[in-house]
């Protein structure tokens, strides 16, 4: 299977991302944070063979050094604007060099394993078509794959997921929807951070906080948590 098809992944700013997180980690964390996850995600990326590439598209010159020492392409963004405008960017530059589908994966994933790239590229290889997954809340959209470039429009930012299959549906094509542990955990509240701390996982995001000692903080406040909304409430 080999279709020109490259995996694209929209990154915000390190001084921007993950500012849901502030209440439990400092900005020095969360920044480390982001880049181990974008590590895992990269890890499991530059493993599959059938993609004609990858590529990090961030306005961070800081995630730019880190995409390049996994040896994948750099699209440097003027801007913040959001997601789907990264990633029309993004298309537009790589449709320019003959991609002719693309796979776009937030770098928030510490879980993504390769199984769950392999079945959308299976799912798009028929082009036209789209495969996407939600996130666990059914909520949001943790990856989109289409063939053509632009058989649909990128509309990330709320509730996503039903919007691209709502999209795909108007453009004549029925969404492959693939719901897996690795594609439904994004990192983006304490509750998901919590969560993801509670599973040992072979993945530098796990190694990252269990070694600053983040995860035995989270798992000790999670679980006094209960006991002082029960003395409040007395």
């Amino acid at each position: 299977m080999n279709f020109f098809m490259w995996a694209v992944v929209p990154c915000k700013k390190l001084e921007f991302a993950k500012r849901r997180l502030a209440p439990i980690l400092s900005a020095g964390e969360r920044r480390c944070l982001v880049s181990a996850m974008l590590s895992d995600v990269l890890d499991v990326l530059t493993k599959i063979s059938v993609l004609s590439g990858v590529a990090v598209i961030s306005s961070d010159p800081n995630l730019a050094d880190l995409a390049r020492s996994f040896g994948v392409r750099c699209c440097l963004s003027d801007s913040d604007a959001g997601l789907s405008a990264a990633l029309t960017l993004a298309s537009g530059l790589l449709s320019n060099d003959g991609a002719k589908g693309i796979l776009a994966v937030p770098g928030d994933l510490p879980l993504l394993a390769p199984g769950d790239v392999m079945r959308a590229l299976e799912a798009v290889a028929a082009s036209p078509a789209v495969a996407l997954a939600p996130d666990n809340n059914n909520q949001g959209t943790n990856l989109l794959a289409m063939t053509p470039l632009g058989a649909i429009p990128y509309l990330f930012g709320g509730l996503s997921f039903q919007a691209h299959i709502a999209a795909a549906r108007t453009s004549g094509i029925e969404p492959m929807v693939i719901q897996t542990e690795g594609l439904g955990l994004d990192i983006d509240t304490a509750e998901d951070l919590i969560l993801f701390a509670r599973e040992r996982s072979p993945t530098r995001t796990f190694s990252y906080i269990t070694e600053t000692g983040i995860r035995d903080r989270l798992l000790l406040d999670s679980a006094n948590a209960p006991l002082e909304a029960r003395a409040g409430g007395e």
